[in-house]
C-alpha cells in the first residue's frame, strides 16, 4: 500500500577548498645581484623625458646621480634570481602573475615574460601593475580563482620592488625586494586562501584615504615581508582560535582597503587577528 514518508534533506555538495599556500618565499636584493651587463640606460631617461614633458612637470634626467649611482637591480634581474634560488620549488608551476607598483630602472624588459621562459612547461604569465598595495591583492585574487576552479594546478606570484626611481617621484621603497607566494590547487600542508577582497572605498581626489603618519618602506610588498616573518617565527603564524589569519592593506593614495584570509582545516572562533603594515581603518565592504 502507498506510504508517505519525510524525505530526507540531500545535503548540497560542499564548495571546493580554496588554494593551498605552499610557501612565502622572502628576497632582498643588493647591487651584487645586478646583471654584470645592465645595459644602457638611455631608453629608460628618454622614456622619463618624454612623460615629465608631456605631464608639463620639473625633468629629473637633468642629474642621473639616482641613476647612476644607484643599485640598478631591475625586475629582470629579480625574476632571474628568484628562478635560480627556488629551483625545484617551481616545477609544476602553469600560473605566474607579476606585481609591481612603480616603473623598472630596465625599461626594455618585463619580468613576466622572463619567468615564462625560464619555468619548464607554458605557464600562463600574467602583470599588475599601478594599482599600489591592492596589486597583490588582485594577483593573489586571479590565481585564487585559476586554482580552484581547476583551470591551473599551481601559481607564483611574484610581487616585487626596485628602489631605483626618480627624485621626487613618490615614497617608493628604500630597498630591493621581492616575496614569492606559491599556491597550489592539492591537498598538503599550509593553510588555505579564502578569496582575497579588494575594495574600492571611493572615488575623486577627496575619496582617498588620509596618508599614514609614518610611510612604510615597503609600499607594495610590506604585507607580504610581515606575513613571510609570521609564518617563519617559532611556533607558527599567529592564527585566531577559529584558525583563521587576515592579512590587510589600505593604500594612503588610491582609495583600495583590502583583506586576503588564510584558513586552517578546522576553525573554531570568529577572532580575525589581521596582520598589516599600516592601520585598516575601516572594513571592506
Amino acid at each position: 500500500m502507498p506510504a508517505i514518508r519525510t524525505a530526507r534533506r540531500t545535503p548540497a555538495p560542499a564548495e571546493p577548498a580554496g588554494p593551498r599556500l605552499e610557501h612565502v618565499v622572502p628576497f632582498r636584493f643588493s647591487a651584487a645581484d645586478r646583471d654584470p651587463a645592465p645595459g644602457d640606460p638611455q631608453p629608460y631617461v628618454d622614456h622619463l623625458r618624454a612623460l615629465h614633458r608631456a605631464a608639463g612637470t620639473p625633468d629629473p634626467t637633468v642629474a642621473l646621480d639616482w641613476l647612476t649611482g644607484g643599485a640598478r637591480v631591475s625586475y629582470h634581474d629579480m625574476a632571474r634570481v628568484v628562478v635560480e634560488r627556488l629551483g625545484a620549488e617551481l616545477a609544476g608551476v602553469d600560473l605566474v602573475v607579476t606585481v609591481d607598483a612603480s616603473p623598472d630602472c630596465r625599461h626594455q624588459s618585463f619580468p613576466a615574460c622572463l619567468l615564462a621562459a625560464a619555468l619548464p612547461g607554458d605557464p600562463l604569465v600574467l602583470g599588475i601593475s599601478e594599482q599600489g598595495v591592492a596589486g597583490p591583492f588582485t594577483a593573489l585574487r586571479l590565481a585564487h580563482d585559476q586554482l580552484r576552479a581547476g583551470l591551473r594546478r599551481r601559481a607564483l606570484v611574484l610581487v616585487v620592488e626596485q628602489s631605483t626611481l626618480p627624485p621626487g617621484s613618490f615614497a617608493g621603497p628604500v630597498e630591493d625586494v621581492a616575496v614569492a607566494l606559491l599556491l597550489d590547487a592539492g591537498p598538503g600542508p599550509g593553510p588555505r586562501l579564502e578569496r582575497p577582497e579588494v575594495g574600492v572605498t571611493g572615488r575623486g581626489p577627496g575619496a582617498a584615504p588620509t596618508a599614514p603618519a609614518a610611510v612604510p618602506s615597503h609600499p607594495c610588498a610590506g604585507a607580504w615581508l610581515t606575513l613571510a616573518d609570521q609564518l617563519a617565527a617559532p611556533g607558527g603564524p599567529p592564527y585566531g582560535p577559529d584558525g583563521r589569519l587576515v592579512v590587510a592593506d589600505r593604500d594612503p593614495v588610491l582609495p583600495y582597503a583590502c583583506r586576503a584570509a588564510l584558513t586552517r582545516p578546522a576553525p573554531q572562533a570568529d577572532l580575525l587577528p589581521e596582520v598589516a603594515v599600516r592601520p585598516v581603518l575601516e572594513p571592506v565592504a
